[in-house]
């Protein structure tokens, strides 16, 4: 991953998501070419964590978007660079992802209303749960089709987070298998 999409993962991850990184688009009659998703991922209701887990860890900015009381599917692009709008989410790769999440059987068949809508809520059987798309940018897209958090955003979100539990985090930070995370919770710590 690169270093946007390391941003993304650990933004996620800590607030509550569970996460495939470069969930794999194979070729199919309908998909030409290969591709990914770059995260893709479930957040349940009742997702807890004793250090950094709790309702006031979430942020805000996330939770206006989504009820985190319903399950939720997100599905997340990032670009560091220049990015053709057209490309973001296309509806092939779309379909193809929806069935991994397991919420319903055949959620691709709601391919269209989730590709036009930035959070779309779905309720099968009596149990409701939501798919939000997330594009993460430092430049600004002009569709609206989807939330879009800038690159900036998540670091200042992770900053805040590891400085909240600072201690906790620089004790276990050799702990995280990620040399992304504690880097940064060892410069923090040294400030």
């Amino acid at each position: 991953m690169n270093y946007g999409e390391t941003s993304a993962y650990w933004y996620l991850r800590l607030n509550g998501f569970f996460l495939i990184q470069n969930f794999v688009i194979h070729r199919t009659e309908e998909i030409k070419h290969s591709s990914d998703i770059d995260l893709l991922g479930i957040r349940l209701p009742y997702v807890f964590e004793e250090v950094g887990g709790q309702p006031g860890d979430w942020d805000a900015v996330l939770l206006e978007e989504l009820n985190p009381n319903l399950p939720t599917g997100i599905i997340c692009e990032v670009k560091t660079g220049d990015f053709d709008e057209k490309k973001l989410f296309r509806q092939h790769y779309l379909s193809y992802s929806l069935d991994r999440f397991g919420f319903q059987p055949n959620l691709s068949e709601c391919t269209k209303t989730i590709a036009s809508n930035k959070l779309t809520e779905i309720e099968y059987k009596g149990t409701r749960f939501k798919i939000l798309k997330l594009f993460v940018s430092n430049s600004q897209a002009k569709r609206l089709d989807f939330l879009q958090l800038s690159i900036k955003h998540l670091r200042a979100f992770i900053e805040r987070r590891i400085q909240n539990y600072r201690d906790k985090k620089w004790q276990d930070r050799l702990l995280f298998q990620s040399d992304f995370l504690g880097e940064y919770i060892d410069r923090l710590f040294n400030e």
